[in-house]
């Protein structure tokens, strides 16, 4: 985190002299007529994966969107005629469901016998079916720059977000998992569960790039993709193999009330 908010203060120092960069177009006096006060109502969808398909996972068998939209309130300050800096505050979420056929995967699945026998608990590398429901709701702080061109804004940035809920679930089955590594005793597996939610981070940030399109004096369409640098989990987890991370785009649109 601490790296996160040096590179944020480096943003903001940027943004805050992106004025002198452009003083032949805009005033050098701060005005409260600049500012413009947005909400913001969207729908995100993408994936909680690793950066590249690693090669434990053989095949995607299916992929489904969960319901994970966002709410929020934005304020921009214009610059200039083309340029503006802006931030605010959403909740939002970011999730989906996933099933894969995977070889060697990595992880903690807890066996239940039936008639509640439990079976215990399994470290190793499991062959078989992999499914996957993870659902995350975080209150986000958004930094950006934007650039006006015709009816497009451009937006850069960063962002971070705190976790307020968090679910992170599934089960593997039809395979077999060698206890420890990939040279473990082989124990077959009908189905087992996992449940890593209380080991999901409290924070995670990135970048984020995207544009909305201008439709009339208030309102605004736009879509924006956001890539989370910080990793799902901590560095000395052990429940999955590779280490996931944020991918989505945000598509919705903006009212300018003020």
């Amino acid at each position: 985190m601490r790296c996160f908010f040096n590179q944020v203060i480096v943003v903001a120092v940027f943004l805050t002299h992106t004025n002198v960069l452009f003083a032949q177009e805009s005033s050098s006096k701060f005005s409260w007529r600049n500012i413009q006060h947005k909400v913001s109502i969207g729908y995100n969808i993408g994936a909680t994966a690793p950066f590249s398909l690693p090669n434990t996972i053989r095949k995607i068998k299916s992929y489904s969107p969960l319901f994970t939209p966002s709410l929020g309130y934005e304020a921009t300050y214009e610059l200039s005629n083309a340029w503006r800096v802006g931030t605010g505050l959403r909740i939002e979420s970011k999730g989906m469901r996933v099933t894969d056929s995977v070889q060697y995967f990595h992880t903690i699945i807890s066996v239940n016998n039936g008639g509640g026998d439990d079976g215990g608990s399994f470290e190793g590398d499991f062959t078989g079916t992999n499914e996957t429901k993870s659902l995350q709701t975080y209150l986000t702080l958004p930094v950006f720059a934007s650039y006006r061109f015709h009816k497009w804004d451009i937006k850069v940035g960063a962002y971070a977000s705190r976790l307020l809920s968090s679910s992170f679930e599934g089960s593997v089955s039809d395979g077999y998992i060698r206890k420890g590594n990939s040279l473990g005793e082989k124990v077959w597996i009908d189905r087992a569960t996992f449940d890593f939610a209380d080991q999901v981070r409290k924070w995670d940030w990135g970048l984020l790039v995207g544009g909305t399109r201008k439709i009339d004096d208030r309102w605004e369409v736009s879509a924006l993709a956001q890539l989370g640098l910080q990793p799902l989990f901590p560095d000395d987890f052990r429940g999955v193999g590779y280490k996931l991370h944020h991918m989505y785009v945000n598509l919705g649109g903006t009212y300018r009330f003020w």
